[in-house]
């Protein structure tokens, strides 16, 4: 059944956030809560975006509370040298 858009038709939007596997959706937002307020990201007003660098994941944050906005990385490697004992100033 196909419907078709007249000028004045307004479509249901669900804007509750999608957690991962209801209803097919992929995305759960990792993001929490605001690292600036503390106030929950779940609010729909807030705003996360996910998005690749490379092979980087990078979630693009607003928070509705404080107008915060912020990007938050995902990081998979880190490649450190360790300090000799006599180098470690303790």
């Amino acid at each position: 059944m196909a419907h078709t858009l007249r000028g004045k038709d307004i479509l249901p939007v669900d804007s509750s956030p999608a957690q991962a596997g209801e209803g097919g959706a992929a995305f759960a937002p990792t993001v929490h809560y605001c690292n600036h307020c503390g106030e929950s990201m779940n609010n729909p007003r807030s705003f996360i975006v996910e998005y690749w660098r490379s092979e980087q994941t990078v979630y693009f944050c607003w928070c509705h509370s404080c107008g915060h906005r912020w990007e938050l990385t995902e990081i998979k490697q880190v490649t450190t040298m360790e300090l000799d004992e006599d180098d470690e100033g303790f």
